[in-house]
């Protein structure tokens, strides 16, 4: 069957979330720990206390910590020891509460707090597939799991080692797939589209230009103005040329594949990146990643969803005041693109000078560094 994907298709409906792809998480798994991970944890720590999860802390102790207090005591303790803060690739914690991870040092102490913390059995199998590389996702009552294209094992492999019924594999957009797709509940699949981002700029733009035309400006209301005109021009015309320079897949091909699936893609605008020239697969380095994000399921089965915050509204000059003028800001353009599943006050950006690192830097954010363990695991 032939379906033509269009950016701009309104696919929105009002919808009951009862989904698990969207889980309901018990809490989640962090290790970072650097001078600025405790603002990180504590921020994620106390949306968990406001919405039903716990945030739990190791690092190379026996013990896991799930107190701000301890955690910061604990990070603040030079004796530690430190090792990879990127949970999220670690260890996979299947719907069937067994852990899959590598055989590699710091991947088995993850795993086995992991265990802590579930009662689930580890396992270490050759075939292993990081974190950020895969979602379950739940297709009527099976389960089923989206891979990268990286990965090139064998779906009956895959299937056998994860507990799922079916396998989909998902082009690789980025290095990992939780860089450009995160899947919400009832089949939704919130996907990054280069597109939508640019005709949110244009928009922007056009707004900044009817305000100056409609309305008498003093001179340092016209300055900003200006200033801020300068840089979404600058960002717009740099974006569409890295946009254009990505060889990646992009939105299309992804949503034929969820498509064909049989789940529903939403195009998102989720990113601003720059290429990285002469790789042989762009691994994307961002300013901004949204996607990137953790999602949890309230009791009331409405979502949480938890982002890396960008610096770009402050590198740009766009204040609240300029932002109500032109309504613009990187934050409102996310909010509106969820507006049909989530409540604007269930829409987290986690700051922090660490958080720009990890985008611009290391290629992570949020859900890189958040191991999700669920709240209705199977029991053995």
């Amino acid at each position: 069957m032939n379906m033509r994907i269009n950016s701009n298709q309104n696919i929105y409906s009002n919808r009951s979330f009862k989904g698990y792809d969207a889980r309901p998480l018990k809490g989640v798994l962090m290790t970072v720990s650097n001078s600025d991970s405790y603002t990180i944890i504590s921020q994620i720590s106390n949306i968990g206390k406001k919405n039903g999860f716990k945030v739990y802390f190791t690092d190379g102790s026996k013990r896991i910590y799930s107190s701000l207090a301890a955690i910061g005591k604990r990070i603040q303790d030079k004796t530690k020891e430190i090792y990879t803060k990127w949970a999220q690739d670690s260890a996979v914690l299947t719907p069937q509460n067994k852990i899959i991870a590598s055989t590699s040092h710091d991947d088995r102490i993850i795993a086995e707090k992991i265990a802590k913390l579930t009662g689930g059995e580890v396992s270490f199998p050759q075939e292993f597939t990081a974190g950020g590389n895969l979602f379950f996702v739940k297709n009527g009552g099976k389960e089923e799991l989206f891979i990268g294209a990286d990965e090139t094992y064998r779906k009956e492999n895959l299937k056998k080692i994860y507990g799922v019924s079916d396998v989909h594999v998902i082009p690789q957009a980025d290095f990992h797939l939780d860089l450009f797709i995160r899947p919400l509940n009832n089949k939704i699949i919130l996907v990054a589209d280069d597109n939508s981002t640019i005709k949110e700029l244009q928009t922007a733009l056009k707004n900044l230009n009817l305000y100056k035309k409609n309305n008498k400006c003093s001179e340092v209301e016209l300055c900003h103005l200006e200033k801020v005109k300068s840089g979404l021009t600058s960002l717009l015309n740099e974006f569409k040329k890295e946009s254009t320079a990505n060889k990646n897949p992009k939105y299309k091909e992804l949503a034929q594949k969820i498509l064909h699936a049989g789940f529903t893609p939403v195009p998102i605008p989720g990113r601003i990146y720059y290429t990285v020239p002469g790789a042989e697969r762009d691994d994307l380095v961002h300013s901004l990643n949204y996607m990137n994000a953790l999602v949890h399921q309230k009791k009331d089965g409405s979502l949480v969803f938890i982002t890396n915050k960008s610096n770009l509204n402050n590198e740009l000059n766009i204040t609240p005041q300029i932002s109500e003028i032109i309504d613009f800001d990187f934050e409102k353009m996310l909010k509106k693109a969820l507006k049909p599943y989530i409540k604007e006050d269930d829409i987290h950006f986690i700051g922090g000078n660490q958080i720009s690192e990890l985008l611009t830097d290391e290629e992570g954010g949020i859900h890189c560094l958040c191991n999700e363990i669920p709240a209705d695991l199977k029991s053995h």
